[in-house]
């Protein structure tokens, strides 16, 4: 009974923004709001925190370092619950075959239906140097970790079967030695091409078993996604902070004009943490007065062609909102590129609007 139960839910689930919504309570007054900042130790996000520094080391594709942080996502999402998957497999680059592991966390893996969360946690290769990644992609991750570990409770609380939240962690974004089609978003392509081949309903060898073709109710785990947030370059300190990247702010736009509506629930959800004095000072000080003076702008980007691991999704149909700011960040593929490069209030700053953002998402009873 409940393996027929699971099969109607997933025949029935809910494939667009709008109609997700339509089963969710809203969140979130001004006092949720509050209760969600206040969920915060910044201090894990700093350079020597326990949720940011696990990844702040080199974390090359095919290394120990690499296997040694999939183990760390792997166990800290165990711990708090989620169901973990692992991608293992093997490509050809240019430096020979290589092995690979997305690591994928679902909160309700039952749910038909998901809002994926997405990051890459390897860095990219310099044959003689120590490159860490510490915006490429360490804090992404660890910024996506933070919203696990502060609405797992909520979660739980809530556990809507026809909706949940999945977190994604890429292996092998960067290109080994010249970015092209084949050198490059290694793991995002594998996971692409296998969940277009992966049906929800054939669940028999678990929740991502491959399957050999459609079924009467059956959709691919590609159409069970709401849409896909994926967030890359984010924490470099800016130029009005001590130690800034050159004369940079970084402030990021729309790239997608498809998802404007959850681009603007975005940017909706840094302004209510701003309204309230709970972003970083400096931020808070530069979006008083102005539409556009946050991390996040409202206005479409006329740069909307960026590579990175959305794309083999996009290609697929599934929805994107990309979070990645252009330019990029001075310290992009330079060693300086470290933890130094980090301003922690901004990575702060970002973890808090994407908690919100979920939490809105999701309709959580926040008390």
């Amino acid at each position: 009974m409940l393996a027929h139960i699971l099969l109607l839910l997933a025949s029935s689930a809910v494939s667009s923004l709008a109609s997700a919504r339509q089963l969710h309570v809203p969140c979130c007054s001004p006092s949720q709001v509050a209760t969600l900042a206040a969920l915060s130790a910044p201090q894990n996000l700093t350079v020597s925190g326990s949720t940011l520094a696990p990844f702040l080391v080199p974390r090359v594709s095919g290394t120990p370092e690499n296997i040694q942080v999939q183990n760390h996502l792997i166990s800290t999402f165990r711990d708090l619950g989620w169901h973990v998957d692992e991608d293992p497999f093997e490509a050809r680059t240019p430096l020979g075959f290589k092995k690979f592991n997305n690591i994928i966390a679902t909160h309700n893996p039952s749910a038909p239906s998901k809002l994926v969360l997405a990051a890459h946690f390897d860095s990219k290769y310099f044959p003689d140097e120590v490159f860490i990644g510490a915006t490429d992609s360490a804090a992404p991750c660890a910024i996506l970790v933070d919203v696990a570990k502060t609405l797992t409770r909520y979660l739980d609380a809530h556990l809507d079967p026809s909706t949940t939240v999945q977190m994604v962690f890429f292996d092998g974004e960067e290109a080994f030695v010249y970015w092209n089609d084949e050198d490059s978003i290694y793991g995002s392509r594998h996971l692409a091409e296998v969940w277009a081949q992966t049906y929800v309903a054939d669940r028999d060898g678990g929740p991502y078993a491959r399957g050999l073709g459609a079924t009467a109710n059956a959709k691919t785990v590609l159409a069970s996604i709401d849409h896909l947030v994926l967030l890359d370059l984010l924490g470099a300190k800016y130029a009005n902070k001590p130690g800034g990247t050159g004369t940079q702010v970084i402030q990021i736009k729309n790239k997608q004009a498809k998802t404007q509506a959850q681009w603007a629930d975005l940017v909706a959800a840094q302004n209510l943490l701003a309204a309230q004095g709970l972003l970083s000072a400096s931020v808070t000080a530069q979006m008083k007065g102005t539409a556009d003076g946050g991390h996040l702008l409202e206005a479409l980007d006329s740069v909307n062609g960026v590579q990175d691991d959305h794309v083999p999704f996009q290609k697929r149909g599934v929805p994107i909102v990309h979070v990645i700011p252009v330019p990029f960040p001075t310290v992009w593929h330079q060693l300086t590129d470290n933890a130094d490069a980090l301003d922690p209030d901004i990575v702060h700053d970002f973890a808090l609007i994407f908690r919100l953002y979920v939490a809105r998402f999701m309709g959580l009873n926040i008390s």
